[in-house]
């Protein structure tokens, strides 16, 4: 018995759109095994089809040449990995609080790496706490009083106290919490 091989045949795009690819050619294009991953790029939104004959999904060539061009996270594992630099991994840690495995799993760095960057960080900057952010705006409003602030900032004194109270009010610590809800209700 002669083992059967069935190859597709490539479709072609409806008219007006020649220079449009189907999933299976986006999918080849990106560097994807199958074309799931380009649906799932799809129900994500960062890919808008215009159906064709049979409910066909066709993708505009520079918009999925837009997408494969996005470096700065890869589609697939296959997909060659960004060298992110170290400045931006600390960036990284300073949005929010994150764990080594965020950063491997995040920047796709090397364990290794990410344990030097997160140890480099904890040293020179470490996780900070609301209320030691809400102690440096308390720290510098005299110092904003004597005129040595930021001249960018707009706000008045009141405005950056309250902000500070705020900020006070997602404390891990119920005691800083309840101290500026008190303050803040004086108000």
């Amino acid at each position: 018995m002669l083992a059967q091989t069935t190859t597709r045949k490539t479709i072609r795009p409806p008219s007006g759109f020649e220079d449009y690819l189907c999933r299976r050619d986006v999918a080849a294009l990106l560097g994807f095994a199958s074309e799931f991953k380009v649906r799932q790029l799809e129900k994500e939104g960062r890919l808008r089809p215009v159906r064709g004959a049979m409910g066909s999904a066709w993708y505009p060539r520079a918009q999925v040449e837009a997408l494969r061009s996005k470096a700065a996270r890869p589609l697939s594992p296959t997909a060659p990995r960004v060298r992110w630099p170290d400045d931006a991994l600390i960036a990284l840690l300073r949005e929010k609080p994150r764990t080594i495995v965020d950063l491997v799993v995040d920047a796709g760095v090397s364990i290794s790496r990410a344990e030097r960057v997160y140890r480099f960080w904890l040293a020179h900057e470490g996780p900070r706490t609301v209320a030691q952010e809400a102690s440096d705006v308390v720290r510098d409003e005299p110092a904003a009083e004597a005129g040595a602030g930021d001249p960018g900032e707009r706000r008045s004194e009141a405005r950056i106290e309250r902000d500070a109270l705020v900020r006070q009010l997602r404390d891990a610590d119920p005691k800083v919490r309840a101290a500026a809800f008190e303050k803040l209700k004086r108000r």
